[in-house]
């Protein structure tokens, strides 16, 4: 089980992240933590370890996947709203020919997407959830977007040695293998990489991922 506990939530929302496989539950990650209000993320790779986790009380929502080991999905989302009604709940799956939307929504999720979505309508769901149980979130954030989505990608203010270090380190490579591949020092990179936040108003590196993302340097 995995944790990233930053901040209280008290002016934001603590979410749980369900899913049994590891790169899914670190894009959901990532995808998550860059919005503002969202100031927990909890992690959980089955239906057992999301119903049983320590901190399943205080949180305010989840995101978990249908197909789970030792539980599944429905029975974990069945579980979680008769202990917690008003916890806001957004299921997802890979395979939505296995699971029709009437059984879900049954169960008690009040979302159901699809993981071929693009990652906005996830987070459109996540809140719509939110909101459904009271929480005024659309206020807060009112199109539903990236904090770093706001920020607007100066594209040709960017040199080639910037956009292969913000690609290199998009794609999760650290300053030294980074500086391996190109063929220069970690302090040249990590002075880049500084300037890439100046830039680009980033200060992470879930917020550079994005931008590159967007700007097509790697794959979303």
């Amino acid at each position: 089980m995995q944790t990233i506990d930053s901040r209280s939530t008290k002016n934001g929302y603590a979410l749980i992240l369900a899913d049994d496989h590891p790169l899914v539950l670190d894009g959901l990650k990532l995808l998550f933590e860059c919005l503002p209000w969202v100031t927990r993320i909890d992690l959980a790779r089955d239906g057992l370890e999301l119903c049983e986790h320590p901190r399943i009380s205080s949180a305010d929502a989840v995101v978990a996947d249908l197909s789970m080991p030792r539980l599944d999905g429905l029975s974990s989302i069945h579980r979680l709203r008769r202990r917690y009604p008003e916890l806001a709940i957004v299921a997802i799956t890979g395979a939505e020919h296995w699971f029709p939307e009437t059984d879900v929504r049954a169960a008690g999720a009040d979302a159901f997407l699809s993981k071929h979505r693009p990652g906005e309508e996830i987070i459109a769901a996540l809140a719509h959830a939110l909101t459904s149980h009271g929480h005024a979130i659309t206020n807060r954030v009112a199109d539903l977007k990236y904090r770093e989505s706001k920020v607007e990608v100066p594209e040709d203010e960017l040199s080639e040695r910037e956009r292969e270090i913000l690609k290199l380190l998009a794609e999760g490579y650290g300053i030294d293998d980074t500086a391996g591949i190109l063929k220069i020092s970690a302090a040249t990179v990590r002075k880049r990489r500084e300037h890439l936040h100046d830039k680009l108003g980033t200060s992470n590196a879930a917020m550079l991922t994005r931008i590159a993302m967007r700007m097509g340097l790697v794959a979303d």
